[in-house]
């Protein structure tokens, strides 16, 4: 599917054909047309909405151009098995080459989770809970999700994201 409307100026008719064409493809493709994952540059397939809420979305927000691979909307994933990837299994961070590779991280980025297996499955876990008892909008995951967007869409430094992250800690519940 072509996607370079994703690109053109909202107010073009490329832009407008593409809208049209990615929630026909959408509507085509899933099973739901009542529950869209919207893929604004606000919402950032974080909330699920209507066709024609995600169409007014589009226009006043703009489509989140970070998202090429449509997963969400019906488009197949790419192949990323171990198989068509010829990953072997011996080292350790094999399984993720094609990913670094891609985005050009080393072996500093992968990170430690120790020595607990659990650990993993505990920081995943969290990201289900609710970001505090009687929040219904956000869960902790999707608050970072949000919070890391407006990061890297202004530009801020780490140790001053750092420090935001602290304070709305202090704020919170």
């Amino acid at each position: 599917m072509d996607k370079s409307w994703m690109h053109s100026d909202r107010k073009s008719k490329a832009y407008e054909l593409g809208v049209e064409a990615f929630l026909n493809f959408s509507v085509e493709n899933l099973l739901t047309t009542t529950h869209i994952r919207c893929p604004c540059v606000k919402c950032v397939n974080l909330k699920v909405f209507g066709v024609g809420i995600i169409r007014d979305h589009l226009y006043f927000n703009g489509v989140d151009q970070s998202y090429k691979n449509w997963t969400f909307h019906g488009e197949p994933w790419e192949a990323t098995t171990n198989a068509s990837r010829n990953v072997e299994e011996d080292d350790d961070h094999s399984r993720y080459s094609f990913v670094s590779e891609e985005i050009k991280m080393d072996d500093n980025d992968f990170g430690d989770f120790g020595s607990d297996p659990y650990e993993f499955a505990n920081v995943i876990g969290d990201g289900d809970q609710p970001l505090y008892p009687s929040c219904r909008k956000y869960t902790k995951l999707s608050a970072l999700v949000k919070l890391y967007n407006l990061k890297a869409k202004h530009g801020m430094s780490d140790v001053c994201f750092t420090e935001l992250l602290i304070l709305q800690g202090d704020l919170l519940p």
